[in-house]
């Protein structure tokens, strides 16, 4: 028998974070800088991007704005957990406040399936109980890291998340 575990988000990732909480300012040629209006359920729609300069990408990037393959990407403000993908490639870009990056333990939790828990019915509702704020509704970090999950092994966790993708 499988046996499954229920875990905080907090206890399975690297790293749950968001993009900048700052805005630098636009310049025509540079680096994407992405927020919840650039976002679809597929990734980042770079051709909507603001871009910003070399020097603030890179001073954002060592901020941890940048994601990471593998990465799970949530809209946190305004359309909260309207989209949610899993970045699949390395991009140079960086994201604002309004994404939140959720960054798995590859050794206790497989990443697709991360993604495709945020997706379903049951941890939607569970986060819409976070949700603050009147004007932006929101989810704040810290109440991200509170999210319960329930796991099987690593092993199991890989054949359904294979199962749910296709």
């Amino acid at each position: 028998m499988i046996e499954w575990q229920e875990v905080k988000l907090k206890d399975v990732c690297l790293l749950v974070t968001d993009g900048a909480h700052s805005s630098p300012p636009s310049v025509n040629n540079g680096y994407p800088m992405a927020s919840v209006k650039d976002m679809t359920d597929f990734g980042i729609n770079y051709d909507t991007c603001r871009q910003i300069s070399e020097p603030d990408y890179q001073k954002l990037k060592k901020q941890n704005c940048e994601p990471q393959i593998n990465d799970v990407l949530i809209a946190k403000d305004g359309s909260y957990l309207k989209h949610t993908f899993l970045q699949r490639t390395k991009e140079e870009f960086v994201i604002l406040s309004s994404i939140a990056i959720i960054r798995p333990n590859p050794e206790l939790i497989f990443p697709k399936l991360l993604e495709l828990l945020f997706r379903s019915p049951n941890i939607q509702a569970a986060a819409k109980n976070y949700v603050s704020g009147v004007a932006i509704p929101r989810i704040v970090l810290k109440d991200f890291k509170k999210i319960n999950l329930h796991l099987p092994p690593l092993p199991t966790q890989q054949k359904i998340a294979k199962i749910l993708s296709n």
